[in-house]
């Protein structure tokens, strides 16, 4: 009896984690930077213009710069 519960929690609680991220939102930065400081450096300014929508870090947005085929750097935020 102890096992199957132990198993529908377990199962229960992986079901969980993965609607958990089906739900995250991850939108990248308008525009391009020439190098990862440049990224790095309005991604620690802390505020975001994505779709022509201001997001703020207060608002629970993080960032992360991520180089692009074309050599080129752009922000991805999410939360």
């Amino acid at each position: 009896m102890r096992k199957t519960l132990a198993l529908a929690a377990m199962a229960l609680g992986i079901a969980g984690l993965g609607a958990a991220t089906a739900h995250a939102e991850t939108l990248t930065v308008d525009g391009s930077y020439p190098t990862v400081d440049a990224c790095a450096s309005d991604g620690n300014n802390g505020r975001f213009q994505a779709g022509g929508v201001q997001l703020r870090g207060e608002d629970g947005w993080q960032w992360s710069c991520d180089q692009g085929w074309d050599g080129q750097w752009y922000m991805t935020i999410f939360r």
